[in-house]
């Protein structure tokens, strides 16, 4: 018996849309920052959750560290463009999992200069009271390119 088989069709339900779920805090994660979305930003995490940026701006933890995260990051940077992929997740129960995925950024600077950014989120991702949010997201970053002139073309 394969382990699927082992698990009731409403077990692979729940954890079919709980990836679905915890693919969109990925996505949101990045549209909220993106888009300079506070409102967004602040539904993707837990009250007691912490955003972890190891030898960068500093680590958040909690509701009011994770709002001051956004002006922390509107101060180093006037626009940003996330990409994530790689994006994997293994469940530790069904109301806590892991994540991983890879990102590639390309953030504007006040001046107009842009720099490329690539790293790595490391997530715990739980479920409480039937809502998934981020618990903790760790940032590694593994490059932040020097400041260079690149015309980024004006929003349509």
């Amino acid at each position: 018996m394969t382990r699927a088989q082992e698990r009731s069709i409403e077990d692979r339900l729940d954890e079919f849309e709980s990836r679905t779920a915890i693919s969109e805090l990925v996505a949101g994660y990045c549209e909220g920052v993106d888009r300079q979305d506070l409102d967004r930003f602040m539904g993707l995490w837990h009250d007691d959750a912490a955003y972890l940026i190891p030898g960068g701006r500093g680590d958040f933890h909690g509701t009011d560290g994770i709002r001051t995260s956004q002006e922390v990051i509107g101060k180093a940077w006037k626009e940003t463009y996330h990409w994530t992929t790689n994006h994997t997740v293994r469940f530790e129960s069904r109301d806590r999992a892991i994540g991983r995925s890879d990102v590639f950024a390309i953030c504007t600077h006040h001046s107009g200069q842009v720099s490329l950014v690539g790293g790595t989120y490391d997530d715990v991702y739980e479920r409480r009271a039937g809502e998934w949010r981020f618990s903790t997201r760790t940032v590694t970053r593994w490059f932040v390119s020097a400041p260079v002139d690149i015309d980024l073309l004006p929003p349509f």
